[in-house]
């Protein structure tokens, strides 16, 4: 699929190329274009004096600190090795402390008609591509880009970092909507509406090298919005999203896929709900968004739903399972004390940047509520115990000026006693639904620094 991916990219990219020949540059004579630099929302752009030509820098350094507090003693609970540390002991235990969650480099350009962008993140002392694609608009509301970028699915996985209210994404959103991918995709938008529809490969940063590792799968992904109302001081926003994937073989087993999240903090870096699903055919994702503004108050979220269809076997012959789900939401709001609230976008349908336009900065509260379930009973020849998760969120953020956010938030996660890490998470070697039927339920304190230049 990845290779018809290249292909169609290419045509397209013969195709736009054709028409931005007939463009003729608008350089002085030894072939050289005057341009200028300057600052614009505390960015650095170069751009053209004849307007042909923009390039402009995209960083951000985003620090966590992270506090958890389990409701129950944890003492006897053991946990799989972490091969990165020499001596294990294996005894479970929750990694308080400070990491540097974001820390990215980026790049955007305009060159006439076309658009590009490279990220990387240095997160975690590894490199890690984010963004990296080309793509081309044919007006001011029409453009396809191919590359890897992120899949439209979504609206909280979609905005960017740097806006989210949260110290992380919901649950669910972190679980179902795909992050980025290398694919092909169009965009359009006009007065009230959205849509974006794509086909996409794998992620890059799961690609690998070795031969005969088997097909990388491929996907057709779409997200629609309309925007009723929008003024400047009401919204009324409506999506909705499918993504419909044939998942990768690795060339040992039938198409296995592992769904997983985390409980909204990243310091412990531990996944208690997550899934792994063997023998795959393909799988089916649709997600509902409902958002409203008003004034100094927004509130908005989503419903996630996914059929699993998948098969088994039974003395060697394949047999055909029911069909599997999971499923998932999250609710949030927030108020803007002081300063004016987030500004919706039409151009990505999304509430994104805010204006800061007192001494002093904003100061805004909010609050979320996020479930996700991944126990499915419908077939007993193959049940699937992921977890259930259900976590309560609070939150103080502090923004001095557009570029930088504090945050301040305290989140409860309950858990169900399938929420073991894929059974990696026993007591005394025993499994938790035997040993802790109410799960393992802990309180987060968390902190944030975020600065985007």
């Amino acid at each position: 699929m990845t290779r018809k991916i290249t292909v169609l990219g290419l045509l397209a990219m013969m195709a736009l190329s054709a028409n931005a020949q007939q463009q003729q540059p608008d350089s002085v004579a030894d072939g050289k274009t005057p341009a200028r630099v300057y600052f614009q929302n505390g960015k650095v752009h170069f751009r053209s004096d004849n307007g042909k030509f923009h390039l402009w820098l995209d960083n951000r350094v985003n620090l966590e600190a992270a506090v958890y507090s389990p409701s129950e003693s944890v003492d006897g609970l053991t946990s799989k090795a972490n091969k990165d540390l020499e001596n294990d002991d294996t005894h479970f235990r929750f990694s308080n402390g400070v990491i540097v969650r974001r820390a990215r480099f980026g790049i955007k350009a305009e060159l006439y008609n076309w658009f590009a962008e490279f990220d990387v993140d240095f997160a975690f002392n590894e490199v890690e591509l984010k963004d990296m694609f080309l793509g081309y608009k044919f007006n001011d509301h029409w453009s396809a880009k191919l590359g890897n970028f992120k899949v439209p699915m979504s609206m909280e996985r979609l905005t960017s970092s740097k806006y989210l209210t949260m110290a992380e994404r919901p649950m669910p959103v972190e679980a179902f909507a795909d992050g980025r991918c290398l694919g092909l995709a169009g965009t359009g938008w006009g007065r009230g509406w959205w849509a974006s529809a794509g086909v996409f490969g794998r992620s890059v940063d799961i690609l690998q090298k070795e031969r005969n590792r088997g097909g990388d799968g491929w996907a057709v992904a779409g997200r629609v919005a309309f925007s009723p109302i929008n003024t400047s001081d009401m919204t009324v926003h409506i999506g909705g999203y499918a993504n419909y994937r044939r998942p990768a073989g690795d060339g040992a087993t039938d198409h296995t896929v592992l769904f997983r999240t985390l409980p909204e903090s990243r310091v412990d870096h531990r996944r208690f709900v997550q899934a792994e699903v063997e023998n795959v055919d393909n799988y089916t994702i649709l997600g509902w968004e409902l958002g409203f503004r008003y004034d100094k108050f927004l509130a908005y979220g989503e419903y996630v739903f996914n059929t699993i269809a998948r098969h088994g076997y039974e003395n060697l012959q394949r047999i055909d399972l029911k069909n599997a789900t999971f499923n998932g939401w999250y609710a949030q709001a927030s108020y803007m004390i002081l300063g004016s609230s987030r500004q919706y976008s039409p151009e990505d349908a999304e509430f994104g940047p805010m204006k800061i336009n007192r001494r002093g900065g904003n100061l805004e509260v909010a609050a979320r509520v996020s479930n996700i379930n991944m126990n499915d009973w419908h077939d007993s020849r193959a049940y699937i115990t992921g977890g259930k998760s259900i976590a309560w969120s609070g939150s103080l953020n502090w923004y001095p000026i557009s570029n930088v956010a504090v945050g301040l938030s305290y989140t409860y996660v309950n858990n169900d006693k399938y929420a073991d890490s894929k059974g990696q998470i026993t007591c005394n070697g025993r499994s938790l639904k035997d040993t802790r039927p109410d799960g393992i339920d802990f309180g987060i304190f968390q902190m944030r620094a975020a600065v985007s230049f």
